[in-house]
């Protein structure tokens, strides 16, 4: 694709982003549908900053990642039903002037779930993390009458999560990292980590002590780099069934391109680019 006075540009917003694969899948799906658009990587300083320039320079659409996805919602001059209600916003759109932000994050951790022929209907499910991606999911699985655990570091920010759930989903539990035991972990189906915790380059982390992971156990990580993080790996060898985190990335961004376009994803083209990517 040549680029001219006419390419449309998109962005990802996130900090750090320059792992990010999001702009090798959505410019291999340009590519392969013959729309004249580029995708590229920034990491603003600020993100009213960033959404001012989004107005000024015309661009299309965004993606945005850690740390932006609650602080956006806020900027946005309407926001879909779906993210008003999950509490953070992964995408962007531009329509002459007027931004509106959607989530696809949710989509994205089902469709990774569904893939792997996983049933996530009324299990229990340890989502660590309180963030924009554990909104998403969280409230996305809740509405599949999941039962959803909060876990984390820090009491007021993971019961904030809770008790915003609780006002759409009953059932809403949390429980610190440190609360977390062998016989207690026991109780749940799916453990998910969203926090960046064992992302490059700070590989050697897990979210939390693998001592605490069971055989029975659905092991997800979103964190696609490493594609194989050191929970994951742990995970395997516990005899867990695991899902890494380029499957979430692959059909959240399949989403994004078909509310960016109108078109439908090539699903194939955008994972093909992925995995050459990631090897």
């Amino acid at each position: 694709m040549i680029i001219n006075a006419q390419t449309s540009v998109y962005c990802i917003l996130g900090k750090p982003v320059l792992h990010s694969l999001s702009p090798v899948m959505h410019n291999a799906a340009f590519a392969f549908i013959g729309i004249n658009a580029v995708y590229v990587a920034f990491e603003p300083s600020s993100i009213k900053e960033a959404f001012d320039a989004i107005k000024a320079l015309g661009i299309k659409g965004a993606s945005v990642t850690i740390p932006f996805k609650v602080d956006v919602l806020p900027l946005c001059d309407s926001v879909d039903d779906l993210a008003l209600r999950i509490g953070s916003v992964n995408t962007l759109v531009n329509d002459d002037g007027k931004i509106k932000g959607y989530n696809t994050d949710g989509y994205g951790l089902l469709r990774s779930l569904e893939t792997h022929a996983i049933d996530y209907h009324n299990k229990n499910i340890l989502i660590i993390g309180n963030g924009g991606s554990a909104r998403a999911i969280a409230y996305t699985l809740a509405q599949h009458n999941a039962q959803i655990t909060i876990c984390g570091r820090n009491i007021k920010n993971i019961m904030q999560l809770a008790n915003d759930l609780s006002k759409h989903f009953s059932a809403v539990d949390t429980i610190l990292l440190e609360q977390l035991t062998p016989d207690k972990t026991t109780e749940y189906d799916i453990i998910i980590n969203t926090t960046p915790v064992g992302m490059k380059p700070d590989i050697s982390r897990t979210p939390i002590d693998t001592s605490l992971l069971h055989q029975h156990h659905v092991v997800v990580d979103i964190i696609y780099s490493p594609l194989h993080t050191l929970f994951i790996r742990s995970a395997l060898g516990k005899g867990c069934t695991v899902i890494s985190g380029d499957y979430m990335l692959l059909y959240q961004a399949c989403m994004q391109f078909e509310i960016w376009t109108g078109k439908p994803a090539p699903i194939d083209v955008m994972h093909h680019s992925l995995k050459q990517a990631l090897q």
